[in-house]
């Protein structure tokens, strides 16, 4: 019976010494400074505490971190650093945060190619577009971005769009449109070998294209959001295209209008967007082409979901993997709106150079990093410019292996050989990150062909 007495009494120590080691305090006021044009509401809705709240100190380190990363990943702000100061059991709450430059007059030099790589290739300058993008991040410091494009040259562009992230007292709904004019002398009209076939026009325009569209976009939570997209387009062919391959519309049509529907579930944990090295990434797509209005028998529904996971090992050493599946309807998919792998962010490495045709597809990616300098920070001393005198940069290297599949149940070119094939690489790489989101990737990479070359891309590999 004493040893239970004994045995009590430490437990009772033990839990009064956790109780008075996890003390709790209430944010008594929240002070943020640096904020020379966004306005503090901005800043406030990404905090994951607010005014009057009531904390542990052990909660107060992964509170800060969360909240810190949230506003960097905003991408309004280079650093985000949140402090205190005590009045017993009181907090005030000190944000500071450095602004990034918001105006953007870029010039533009555009290669109607599907990424860089593929324009290695040939080095073919004839078909590039020249321009200018204005854009117009943080307008009136709301967190609202305008832009404006145009474009002379291989493509004629002239294009608008206009976010605004909330229009509610609690930030939680916004919108936003844009449209866009493209007008091309030349196309991807078919795939032969794997590769793209372009077909061009000298006097009139091969292709002519309008885009508009409207969205509503609500994040109940910081890291959950709902984006729903209503689509008008416009497509004018010239009849030599539909020569070319009548599958490229539906029934061979030079005139193609229709509205889609897209939406989008995003539920995003990373600790930093264009390049993370924690966290986790999944959303999930639909998108809808054709909703009846014309008479055009255009009738295609996709469903696509992403999903990836980092994993920080050491404070050099990290993993990531992620998947990224797609399955789309079985009616008839005009060669304009089919997308297998090869665009975007959806491709094996080692297989850049070419396009794997198909209705429905299946990518792994895994990496493992080193961290050969992590990251730093040099000061431009003779800069007086905080939007620009601090550059972090880092250095990791990669191992990295991908997997896939692409499913082709429509007609497909015999000398297409890649889809309802198992694709497969293996490479090593080189990433360089430093600020205003900058990534570029350097990778040597071998497919199942046996093929290897040296790849450069500009976003983080997953």
């Amino acid at each position: 019976m004493h040893k239970i007495y004994k045995y009590l009494i430490l437990f009772v120590v033990f839990s009064f010494a956790q109780s008075a080691m996890s003390q709790s305090f209430v944010v008594h006021s929240i002070v943020v400074e640096g904020n020379d044009k966004t306005k503090s509401q901005i800043i406030l809705r990404e905090l994951v505490f607010a005014l009057g709240d009531t904390l542990q100190d052990s909660q107060w380190q992964d509170l800060q971190k969360q909240s810190a990363d949230n506003l960097v990943n905003t991408s309004l702000f280079h650093t985000a650093e949140i402090s205190f100061k005590d009045n017993q059991f009181q907090r005030t709450i000190i944000i500071k945060v450095t602004e990034r430059w918001y105006l953007w007059p870029i010039p533009q030099v555009d290669i109607d190619e599907r990424n860089f790589n593929t324009w290695l290739e040939t080095k073919n300058l004839e078909r590039a577009s020249a321009g200018i993008l204005l854009t117009h991040n943080n307008m009136r410091g709301r967190g609202e971005t305008m832009k404006l494009l145009f474009m002379l040259g291989y493509n004629q562009k002239l294009g608008f769009a206009y976010e605004m992230p909330y229009i509610n007292k609690k930030k939680t709904i916004g919108i936003g449109f844009q449209s866009i004019f493209t007008m091309s002398h030349e196309v991807n009209a078919i795939t032969e070998y794997d590769k793209q076939v372009f077909l061009k026009t000298e006097d009139e325009p091969i292709e002519q294209d309008w885009l508009s569209s409207f969205q509503v976009q609500y994040r109940p939570r910081h890291h959950l959001t709902h984006l729903i997209q209503l689509r008008y387009r416009h497509w004018q062919f010239a009849d030599t295209l539909l020569q070319f391959n009548p599958e490229y519309t539906p029934n061979a049509q030079t005139d193609l209008q229709y509205f889609g529907l897209y939406y989008k579930l995003k539920l995003d944990h990373r600790d930093y967007k264009p390049y993370p090295l924690n966290g986790y990434y999944v959303d999930f797509e639909i998108i809808k082409y054709g909703l009846g209005v014309f008479d055009n028998d255009l009738d295609v529904l996709s469903f696509k979901s992403t999903s990836r996971k980092y994993i920080e090992l050491n404070p050099k050493w990290y993993i990531a993997g992620g998947l990224i599946a797609k399955m789309s309807s079985p009616n008839f998919q005009p060669y304009l709106l089919e997308r297998g792998l090869g665009f975007g962010r959806d491709f094996v490495r080692g297989y850049e150079y070419y396009v794997v045709n198909g209705q429905n597809y299946l990518v792994g990616k895994a990496n493992i990093k080193y961290a050969v300098i992590p990251k730093r920070v040099v000061k431009l001393n003779w800069m007086k410019s905080s939007k620009f005198n601090t550059i972090p940069f880092a250095f990791y290297l990669n191992l990295f292996s991908d997997i896939g599949i692409v499913s082709n149940t429509q007609f497909n070119s015999p000398t297409n050989v890649l889809p309802n094939t198992f694709l497969y690489s293996a490479g090593i790489g080189l990433d360089f990150v430093s600020y205003y989101d900058a990534v570029a990737r350097m990778e040597w990479a071998v497919n199942a062909n046996g093929e290897s070359h040296f790849y450069l891309h500009f976003i983080a590999p997953i």
